[in-house]
């Protein structure tokens, strides 16, 4: 009696080694895959308070640039190099910049102006000594407010410099990067979500991250073909002008 039932506690034993292997088996790589999607989620939350301040700051830089692209994507390069940075030196710094962050923005930047318009010249424009057209931004209380009909804005607002910064954002952690991206890529196949870019950023591994910031010009903005159409950009409400109707 004592053999069979020191038989049956060893296999009892065995059979319990066993079920904790299996539940082990089982549940592991659902805890690894949550994990690493909890690392890569909390990397794609810095990424974006990064790149909303680049967004900022490129704006800026326009506004004191003639809303030049240029100038405004050297600034937006500069502030995403906390993103590319190894050594935290003044030196490895500058060296982030123009060895990685520069190019990074290079390839993976869709930097666009949304205002002003083109039509905004057409209805606010001015023209210096030269010929050339640009928007004035001095003393804007007391230019005139009233609603350009071609632009559908006053002076004021076609003065304010408005940017969107589209901007791939490397996913590199193992297995979550990978499910975060075929998630994205299943999920707008069928939408107009993501344009052509973005798709093109997705395909190589990368996240699109769009951010937008509006300034105030502090320079003069020439026109030129970096403004868009206003039948370019998604149609958006805007008030009518006061024409006394509406006096109570």
């Amino acid at each position: 009696m004592r053999r069979r039932a020191g038989r049956s506690t060893a296999s009892g034993s065995g059979r319990i080694t066993g079920s904790i292997m299996l539940e082990t088996v089982i549940a592991l790589p659902v805890v690894l895959v949550l994990g690493l999607s909890i690392t890569q989620w909390a990397l794609i939350h810095q990424a974006r308070a990064v790149v909303d301040h680049a967004t900022l700051m490129a704006a800026r830089t326009g506004a004191l640039a003639n809303a030049e692209t240029g100038p405004m994507r050297n600034a937006f390069a500069r502030a995403i190099v906390p993103l590319h940075l190894k050594d935290a030196t003044a030196t490895g710094f500058e060296t982030a910049f123009f060895t990685r962050a520069m190019p990074d923005a290079r390839l993976n930047l869709a930097l666009h102006i949304l205002n002003p318009t083109r039509e905004a010249f057409a209805d606010h424009g001015q023209r210096d000594a030269n010929g050339k057209v640009y928007l004035p931004f001095r003393h804007l209380d007391r230019a005139p407010s009233g609603i350009g009909r071609r632009s559908g804005i006053s002076l004021q607002d076609a003065t304010l410099l408005r940017v969107r910064a589209t901007y791939g954002y490397a996913l590199e952690v193992p297995y979550a990067g990978a499910f975060i991206l075929q998630a994205l890529r299943t999920a707008t196949r069928w939408t107009s979500a993501y344009g052509a870019r973005e798709r093109a950023m997705l395909a190589t591994g990368r996240l699109p991250l769009v951010t937008t910031a509006t300034v105030r010009m502090q320079t003069r903005a020439y026109r030129g073909g970096r403004f868009p159409r206003r039948s370019e950009l998604p149609e958006v409400p805007r008030r009518a002008p006061d024409n006394g109707n509406n006096a109570p």
